[in-house]
């Protein structure tokens, strides 16, 4: 099976670098695939995708070094086995709560006896190579969402549960869980709760991960510790480029 090199370099103490896919462009995709990234999320939350483009997406991102994960819609077996299956090597899950939410995750995402996935890795097999099953536990990264003040509160337990290889910051929703407004900067309990969260990370040797909305705020995170960071998205990418292009030329 190939080696997830994202979840390595996390492990490692070492900074992985990816990108959130919103576009259902596999040309898109296969750009961000060639400009290095680690990893490329494929945004199925968020995005334009669906099951049928996040498979021509994975194809596409097979060319290149970077490792495909897929952020599901909601934390659902349908969606979760079917990614993974499709040749995902990674999973975030959004909104997950509590440790029994974390412990639901575990059972899709894992074969028995750790879980209760079902073998069917159409294109995993193909993707991932022949020794798929007895691998995955080792290669695939999971990663629920702590994005609400209820995960906030049980986040130790929720990274503590056999299975979840650590933690996905939303640092918005969260912000906004709390009672602040999106388009406002985080609140200092927003960021109060972002180092807690990574420090109990930490204290379990689990990969801490959080969205960073710029260049500069994947510094600061990388500094502050986190191992695995998505800068921005494609579609803001476009925007920034194109706004930048127009403005020089139209000054």
């Amino acid at each position: 099976m190939r080696t997830n090199t994202a979840k390595q370099r996390a492990l490692a103490d070492q900074t992985a670098i990816g990108i959130m896919c919103n576009l259902a462009s596999p040309i898109g995709a296969e750009t961000l695939g060639q400009c290095g990234y680690d990893f490329v999320v494929i945004d199925l939350q968020h995005g334009e995708n669906n099951l049928a483009t996040v498979q021509v997406l994975m194809q596409t991102l097979s060319a290149s070094a970077s490792t495909p994960i897929v952020r599901v819609p909601a934390n659902d077996p349908i969606h979760i086995q079917r990614v993974l299956d499709l040749g995902a090597y990674g999973v975030i899950v959004p909104f997950v709560n509590n440790a029994g939410e974390a412990r639901s995750i575990v059972e899709n995402t894992a074969y028995p006896p750790l879980g209760s996935r079902s073998f069917g890795p159409i294109r995993g097999t193909i993707y991932g190579g022949p020794d798929y099953f007895a691998k995955a536990g080792d290669e695939l990264l999971v990663l629920p969402m702590i994005e609400s003040a209820d995960g906030l509160a049980n986040a130790a337990a929720i990274l503590a549960v056999d299975g979840i290889h650590g933690c996905f910051v939303g640092p918005a929703d969260l912000n906004i869980s709390l009672g602040h407004s999106p388009d406002a900067p985080l609140a200092a309990a927003t960021e109060e709760g972002i180092a807690a969260i990574l420090a109990q990370a930490a204290a379990l040797g689990k990969v801490a991960g959080i969205h960073a909305f710029s260049i500069e705020d994947a510094k600061r995170r990388a500094e502050q510790g986190f191992r695995f960071i998505t800068v921005m998205a494609d579609t803001r990418l476009i925007r920034m480029g194109a706004q930048q292009t127009f403005a020089a030329l139209r000054s």
